[in-house]
């Protein structure tokens, strides 16, 4: 004789577990993004990228480490600004790497609907994904400086005294947070135009070079306003890390430093305005 189903219990229950609130889906969606674009809990293939190019990050730090041990004390050595210089192609092929994994799968796969199900609504949901892509930037951003700061002061070609250390620490901390909000903001508007990781990889690899290339050309040989260095990528996080650490380095420019602040401040906020955007429109469909 065949077996056959049975219904056990027709009842609706309700939930009965603890409710931890938004702050608590909000921080598990922090953590689970930050972990998901770096491989945590993935198979080998997810973290073999990820690994390489944070170790091509970290690599001139230490070789300046190990250049400032055999160097005699007062030898001049790369400043901290100067750092980025080294690493800036790593932190565009991580950048356009790490920012569509963030958000296009969720709208390749729909699972959009089962966050605004919950009590993550499509803002909150945004502002995990931005507190993520600004974390996992800053791996690149402030933690390979922070070694080249700890190699220096370790053999005597470091900040001079308690004080200028903390001074050189914030500075390094402050530097590293704008290239990680700037360029992290840009790519995840960037990524939220498509669902496929490839296309937004390409944009944002291509957006960031060939913007920062076209505008090299105008303010180089064809002389054009120092304004012009506000609206390119490249240039202006830069040289605002240049203004932070009291810097002078080949991005010089003669703009007062409000100004870089404000332009900067102007593509994240309509980097994040290009997000609400998408994302508002999502939750009303």
């Amino acid at each position: 004789m065949s077996a056959q189903a049975q219904i056990a219990d027709r009842r609706f229950q309700h939930y009965l577990g603890p409710r931890l609130g938004v702050a608590y889906s909000f921080l598990a969606l922090l953590l689970h993004s930050v972990r998901w674009v770096v491989g945590l809990g993935r198979s080998a293939r997810y973290k073999i990228v990820p690994f390489i190019v944070i170790a091509i990050a970290y690599l001139p730090s230490l070789v300046l480490v190990v250049i400032a041990t055999v160097a005699p004390p007062g030898t001049p050595l790369p400043g901290y600004a100067d750092y980025y210089g080294f690493v800036i192609p790593s932190i565009y092929i991580f950048v356009a790497l790490t920012a569509p994994e963030l958000i296009c799968p969720d709208r390749r796969h729909g699972t959009l609907r089962m966050y605004w199900t919950s009590n993550l609504g499509p803002f909150t949901y945004l502002a995990a994904k931005l507190a993520a892509i600004w974390v996992v930037l800053s791996i690149v951003t402030v933690g390979p400086v922070l070694i080249q700061l700890f190699g220096y002061s370790l053999f005597g070609q470091g900040p001079h005294g308690l004080t200028e250390g903390l001074w050189t620490f914030v500075h390094i901390v402050g530097g590293g947070l704008t290239l990680a909000v700037f360029f992290g903001s840009i790519a995840l508007a960037v990524s939220s135009l498509t669902d496929r990781n490839a296309f937004a990889s390409a944009g944002i690899i291509l957006g960031f070079i060939l913007s920062g290339a076209a505008l090299g050309i105008l303010q180089g040989p064809l002389k054009a306003p120092a304004w012009v260095a506000l609206v390119n990528v490249n240039q202006l996080p830069q040289e605002l890390v240049n203004r932070i650490h009291g810097a002078h380095g080949f991005t010089t420019l003669d703009l007062p430093t409000w100004e870089l602040s404000a332009a900067a401040a102007g593509w994240v906020v309509a980097a994040i305005a290009v997000l609400a955007y998408r994302y508002w429109s999502e939750g009303r469909r």
